[in-house]
């Protein structure tokens, strides 16, 4: 089967007041950490989705075989616009599934991109993998192909997460976590302050 990633990088970082992708982390910057990791992983491509010049992307993982930026003139409309230019340009490649990951969540860690891989590798029929934090899902998030013409139709700002609900819930796989760390993402300066200052 054929797994590429979707890295979501194309968000307004408005509560933060200037781009919380490029502020310092771990000898690189924020975004670039989490890519870095799924860099590693078993997926063929990742497809990072973003607005402007991802200056934040190290040189080291920008020439990268399987790193591929793509430009999302929509991405200010919403999350799932960045969403539905990733399906877009994955559809061309013939993949079986994307796994959904957010550039400001730089602790998830390997092993759980590996295991999402893994479930829907041995379950095809999935028609989707999600990762759970206290019975809430949140990315990553794997998508079958057989879903992507319900995302195409979504708008706004609401993600993936629109169908996965209901129904819809039987017809996937959630996995439970239950560090707080590997989901902790970066959205205000408290919150960069607090990434830095190590409090969990």
């Amino acid at each position: 089967m054929k797994m590429a990633g979707a890295y979501l990088a194309a968000g307004k970082s408005s509560r933060m007041g200037k781009n919380k992708l490029e502020l310092p982390f771990r000898n690189t910057t924020v975004g670039d950490v989490a890519l870095g990791t799924a860099l590693q992983s078993s997926l063929e491509k990742i497809y990072i989705i973003v607005k402007e010049e991802p200056h934040w992307i190290s040189s080291e993982n920008r020439i990268h075989p399987k790193c591929s930026v793509i430009h999302c003139p929509s991405a200010h409309m919403g999350q799932s616009e960045s969403l539905k230019c990733a399906i877009r340009t994955t559809q061309t490649d013939g993949v079986d599934g994307i796994l959904v990951m957010l550039a400001d969540q730089p602790f998830i860690p390997l092993h759980m991109i590996e295991e999402i891989i893994e479930w829907k590798k041995k379950t095809p029929s999935l028609q989707f993998v999600a990762a759970s934090f206290k019975n809430i899902i949140t990315p990553p998030v794997l998508l079958s192909a057989t879903t992507f013409p319900d995302l195409l139709n979504l708008s706004g700002d609401i993600g993936a997460k629109a169908l996965l609900r209901g129904d819809q819930l039987n017809k996937g796989k959630i996995l439970p976590y239950h560090q707080f760390k590997y989901f902790q993402d970066i959205d205000t300066k408290e919150d960069y302050d607090n990434l830095l200052s190590g409090i969990k």
